[in-house]
């Protein structure tokens, strides 16, 4: 199933829509919302559109929760919270141990997909005990993203987490668009991967190499 999902929304969007069609389904996305909203937040480019779009358009409250732990760089976090700061939303902290998990610290081709999984459990987790029942959930991958190697594409679907970016086709070169005519200073933010990815697959995972 989650394959099929995936194709579909490649086959939505074949080009780029200079017609600003993609950004009147985002607004109208956040607009019929009718619950609180918690966007995964990493201050990438991608998941700081979303995040700026449901500030501009969501009718209902919306968190930025951001997982910390030994695959974010302490700068990742600080360029988090300026661009939360910016925006004008909190950013609320989630720390987490993801070398506790043997499917992590192997290291395999599902590394990503465990990690995704597990970390989305434990932000589901926090924000349902503090909402008192389970908000909406939102990641920022893109259309890009389905082209490429994302393992942990198909551990969002599984749990139920919206990827409206995807779905209306935005693509890296609209965000970073839509975020400097939007006057944003971090649109050109260069994009990064989490410290995981840099380690070669097959080399078990450990603090050391943290």
């Amino acid at each position: 199933m989650a394959d099929s999902f995936l194709e579909s929304l490649k086959t939505d969007f074949l080009h780029r829509d200079p017609s600003g069609h993609k950004l009147c389904c985002l607004k109208s996305f956040w607009q019929s919302l009718n619950s609180p909203c918690v966007i995964g937040f990493s201050g990438g480019v991608d998941s700081s559109f979303l995040l700026a779009s449901a500030k501009r358009w969501a009718r209902n409250d919306v968190s930025a929760y951001i997982a910390i732990s030994c695959f974010l760089e302490p700068f990742d976090l600080f360029h988090a919270e300026m661009v939360c700061k910016e925006i004008g939303i909190e950013l609320i902290q989630m720390y987490w141990r993801p070398l506790n998990y043997q499917e992590i610290i192997r290291n395999d081709c599902f590394r990503c997909y465990h990690c995704k999984r597990l970390m989305y459990s434990k932000i589901k987790d926090k924000a349902s005990d503090y909402f008192g029942f389970s908000p909406i959930f939102l990641d920022g991958t893109q259309y890009d993203d389905l082209f490429r190697d994302r393992p942990g594409i198909r551990a969002l679907q599984e749990l139920g987490i919206l990827t409206p970016l995807a779905s209306f086709g935005f693509t890296k070169a609209d965000i970073r668009d839509y975020l400097k005519k939007w006057g944003y200073s971090f649109w050109d933010y260069p994009s990064k991967s989490c410290l995981a990815t840099r380690i070669r697959q097959g080399i078990r995972l450990s603090e050391a190499l943290f």
